[in-house]
C-alpha cells in the first residue's frame, strides 16, 4: 500500500509541476498590483523607472507591462522599501495552534507564509507535525530525510549531537521563504524528549526550550516565523508553545470544533503552567481565533460565527476564512492560492484571494505591532522625542 500510494504521487506531482517535476513560481504582476504590493502607486514606480533608478518593467507582445516576484524584490531593494523588521529586532514567531485535525492548521500556515513573502516580508516555516503536510506543499518529500542527519527531528532530540539549527534550514521555489521540513525522525525525538521526564530538573527543562533554542540562533534572520505543531499535546508541543511569541488558533465555525476549542483553551492554560514551574515562562504578544473554512450560506454556520464573536470577543479576527473551492484546488495541487492560477472564474478566485488578504492583514497588524520600530506605540514614541529635540 506504501509503495503504490508512493508511486501514485509521484504520478500526480509528475502532471502538477510537469516537466520540471519540481515547483516553480511563474508569478507576473501588472503594474497597478506590483505597486500595491510594494506599497507604492504605479505613477511613483514609473517616475522611479524614467529616472533610470528601476529597470523598465518587462513587456509581453501585445505591449501589456508586468513585474515577476523578483522584480518586486529589485524594487524594494533600489527603493528602500523594507516591509519588516529593524535589523536589531527579534522575529514574531506565530504558532498556528489547535489539537483537533482538519482544522486547516497547514493550509493556513503555507497561505499565510506565502501571503508575507508576497509582501516583503523574510519567512522561515518551521513544521513540526511528523504528517509534514505543509512540507509537502513546499514540495519536499519527508522521505527524502530519513537519512539525514541534519532536521529538525535530530536537532531536538536530546541523544543526538546535531547542534547546528541553521543547517536544518531548507530552501523553497519562493525568495525568501526558507522551511525546516518534518520528517518522520521527528516521532522519534517526541519518545527522546518523553524519556527526560526520568532524569527531571535540568534534563526536562532542557527537553521544553531545545525549539526555542534553536529559534534563538536564527531569530534576527527573519522578520516572521511560522510554527505548525502536532494536532497533540506532548513535548513537541511544549516545545512550540515555549518558542512562539504569539498564537493563531484556527477554528471553523461547526459546534464540534467550537467545543473542542475549549478543551484546547484549558489545555494550553494548564501546559503555560507547566512550562512556568519547569523554568520555561512564556510571554505571548497577541492570541488571535481565526474563524476557518466558513460559509455564510449554511444557516448552522452562521450561528456559530455569531457565537463565536460572543464568546472570543477581541481576540476573534473580524474576518472569517471562506470556504472556497479555490483553497481546495489549488491545495491539491500542492500550492496556495496565491501560487495558483484560477480554477473557476476569475471573479470567484480574486473573491477567494481579497478574503485572504483581508484575514492576513489582520494578523499583520499584530505582527507590526511586536516591533518598536514599526507599532503605532514605537512610532508614537519617536515623534514625541523628535519633539523634544
Amino acid at each position: 500500500m506504501t509503495r503504490s500510494c508512493e508511486e501514485m504521487r509521484d504520478r500526480v506531482k509528475s502532471i502538477v509541476f510537469k516537466p520540471e517535476d519540481r515547483k516553480t513560481l511563474d508569478l507576473t504582476f501588472g503594474p497597478g498590483i506590483a505597486a500595491d504590493l510594494v506599497g507604492r502607486t504605479p505613477e511613483a514606480l514609473a517616475k522611479a523607472e524614467k529616472e533610470g533608478r528601476l529597470a523598465a518593467p518587462k513587456q509581453l507582445s501585445n505591449g501589456r507591462r508586468y513585474y515577476t516576484l523578483e522584480d518586486l524584490t529589485h524594487i524594494r531593494e533600489a527603493l528602500g522599501i523594507h516591509a519588516g523588521k529593524a535589523p536589531d529586532e527579534d522575529a514574531v514567531i506565530i504558532a498556528v495552534q489547535n489539537f483537533k485535525g482538519g482544522v486547516g492548521k497547514s493550509t493556513i500556515t503555507k497561505h499565510f507564509a506565502d501571503y508575507l513573502a508576497l509582501h516583503g516580508y523574510r519567512v522561515l516555516v518551521i513544521d513540526c507535525d511528523p504528517q509534514a503536510s505543509t512540507t509537502t506543499m513546499f514540495d519536499i518529500q519527508p522521505e527524502t530525510l530519513i537519512d539525514d542527519e541534519e532536521t529538525l527531528g535530530q536537532f531536538l532530540s536530546p541523544r543526538s549531537t546535531f547542534d547546528n539549527f541553521r543547517q536544518a534550514i531548507r530552501d523553497t521555489a519562493w525568495p525568501t521563504i526558507k522551511i525546516v521540513p518534518s520528517s518522520l525522525g521527528l516521532q522519534d525525538a517526541e519518545w527522546d524528549l518523553t524519556a527526560t521526564l526520568r532524569e527531571g530538573g535540568q534534563a526536562v527543562r532542557e527537553g521544553l526550550q531545545r525549539l526555542r533554542i534553536g529559534i534563538s540562533s536564527i531569530v534576527k534572520d527573519y522578520d516572521v516565523i511560522l510554527l505548525d505543531p502536532p494536532p497533540a499535546m506532548g513535548f513537541l508541543g511544549l516545545n512550540v508553545m515555549a518558542a512562539a511569541t504569539g498564537l493563531l488558533v484556527p477554528v471553523p465555525a461547526r459546534q464540534l470544533d467550537y467545543l473542542s476549542t475549549i478543551h484546547f483553551m484549558d489545555t494550553i492554560a494548564e501546559n503555560i503552567e507547566v512550562l512556568e514551574a519547569n523554568g520555561t515562562p512564556v510571554d505571548y504578544g497577541f492570541i488571535r481565533i481565526v474563524c476557518s473554512a466558513y460559509t455564510p450560506s449554511k444557516p448552522g454556520e452562521n450561528d456559530m460565527w455569531k457565537m463565536m464573536q460572543a464568546t472570543y470577543a477581541n481576540f476573534l479576527l473580524s474576518q472569517p476564512i471562506l470556504a472556497s473551492e479555490e483553497i481546495k484546488n489549488a491545495t491539491q495541487a500542492f500550492r496556495s492560492v496565491y501560487e495558483s492560477k484560477p480554477s473557476a472564474s476569475h471573479a470567484t478566485y480574486q473573491r477567494c484571494r481579497d478574503n485572504l488578504d483581508s484575514v492576513f492583514g489582520e494578523v499583520v497588524q499584530q505582527v507590526r505591532q511586536q516591533w518598536p520600530s514599526k507599532s503605532i506605540a514605537g512610532r508614537a514614541g519617536e515623534t514625541v522625542t523628535s519633539a523634544a529635540a
